[in-house]
């Protein structure tokens, strides 16, 4: 993790060696940490330490970038000289305005505690964590796989028009699988403070022996379906992509195009990209230097607007919504700090109002590109997956398959819990996703 003066000196650099219209650049450095496990045992401690710089240049209406792991003046001149030959070889950006001029070019955030080494979580503190699961998991006859990660990281970004942004962060994320035979239950969390081992342990052990033995099948009838928050930052992984970006927007595959202002979903279901949530996983800028807000994506069931990057808040004549978060992204926008809005009861009570239907722990595959314009996806279920029958949980089921229009989906949202779960995501370095359960009616599942 490199200092602020350090960062920014690179940042100033870069810039320099852009000579080009307009530059921006991007800094990140990181110590990260993880621990693997299985059978429970611990199989695999890894430490990396990394750095990267990107350039973005502006020529003629045109952009390009690059990007090194090496620091030194002469590399970062070749870097920046292999951005402008890009530019050079690119079509002008349609309504491109400039890049952000910021009246308070300054911006500074500290996100602590810091979780990592020498912070409580180092690699010998997570073994010893670990240890105590392993043996309390061996009480239940349960063996327990996963991994247990931290990072401590520091993010710099500017561009030629003043604007300069730092912030260091941290991250511990956990999941954890408990295994019992042919039967398993799972648990997971990611957090700016630390993640309690232990507590997750306890999770997926009652998820892996709730019911153990009692087995049945279902029917091709829709069933009512409880989905934990991992299963909803799964299809929201997705969503993301196919109709929230910018570019999905742009190209008429989001069933956005057409509906901004409209009600889509139910009433009771918000989804916000929030990066301000000191409860959430905060962070204060994106990668263009804009400063984070709270931004609605659907509210109260209506569509309110995609997520976007400076380039194409111009391009498609929406305000910014401070989404870049890699330069030159393809994506032109992706929300990294998913918030689905909270209920006003238990995921107890939700398993008690239903009289038919399936609580789903977590999905183990989903593709999301069957048709973008209803976010008709398929997928399976894994690690828990259990059938209720008049407000009681009965019995287990096998891993199903289920084909579903999630547009469908969110307009038949019965109930939220209060209580909401925080998911990390396999591609997101700054953020999560936050969800409460979800009780819809009439899930599709294929047997």
């Amino acid at each position: 993790m490199q200092s602020e003066a350090d960062s920014l000196t690179i940042i100033d650099r870069a810039l320099d060696a852009a000579r080009a219209d307009e530059a921006d650049a991007t800094f990140m450095s990181s110590d990260a940490n993880v621990s693997r496990f299985a059978n429970s045992n611990l199989m695999q401690n890894m430490s990396e330490i990394s750095a990267e710089l990107t350039l973005r240049v502006f020529v003629d209406g045109a952009s390009g970038v690059a990007s090194t792991t090496s620091f030194e003046p002469d590399d970062i001149v070749e870097m920046a000289a292999v951005a402008r030959e890009a530019a050079r070889h690119s079509l002008p950006l349609p309504s491109f305005a400039g890049l952000y001029r910021a009246p308070h070019p300054a911006l500074r955030a500290t996100l602590s505690p810091l979780a990592g080494r020498g912070q409580g979580e180092g690699p010998a503190e997570k073994a010893r964590a670990l240890r105590t699961m392993f043996d309390r998991g061996r009480e239940a006859g349960v063996l327990f796989a996963g991994s247990y990660s931290t990072d401590t990281s520091s993010v710099a970004c500017g561009n030629t028009n003043g604007v300069r942004r730092y912030s260091t962060t941290s991250a511990s994320e956990a999941t954890v699988i408990a295994i019992r035979g042919e039967e398993s239950g799972y648990a997971t969390d990611i957090s700016r403070r630390g993640v309690d081992m232990l507590a997750l342990g306890r999770e997926a052990i009652d998820k892996a022996t709730l019911r153990s033995g009692v087995h049945e099948q279902i029917d091709g009838e829709p069933y009512d379906v409880i989905l934990e928050p991992p299963a909803i930052c799964e299809v929201l992984e997705w969503m993301n992509m196919i109709a929230f970006s910018g570019q999905s927007y742009e190209d008429g595959s989001s069933f956005f195009v057409g509906n901004l202002g409209k009600q889509i979903a139910s009433t009771n279901f918000t989804l916000a990209d929030d990066a301000v949530d000191s409860d959430f996983m905060p962070f204060p800028f994106d990668m263009e230097g804009l400063p984070k807000k709270r931004i609605a994506i659907i509210e109260n069931g209506v569509a309110r607007t995609p997520v976007v990057d400076k380039p194409y808040a111009d391009r498609l004549g929406i305000p910014p919504t401070a989404n870049c978060w890699a330069l030159g992204a393809p994506e032109h926008g992706t929300a990294l700090h998913q918030s689905v809005g909270a209920g006003d009861t238990t995921r107890e009570e939700l398993i008690r109002s239903t009289k038919r239907g399936i609580w789903v722990t977590r999905f183990n595959y989903v593709n999301g590109l069957l048709e973008p314009k209803t976010a008709l996806m398929t997928g399976t279920t894994r690690d828990g997956t259990f059938l209720i029958r008049d407000g009681s949980v009965v019995a287990r089921l096998p891993n199903l398959r289920w084909t579903q229009s999630m547009v469908e989906a969110f307009s038949r949202v019965e109930g939220l819990s209060q209580e909401r779960r925080r998911v990390g995501t396999w591609f997101n370095a700054f953020g999560a996703t936050i969800a409460p359960a979800m009780k819809i009616s009439g899930w599709h599942f294929g047997g």
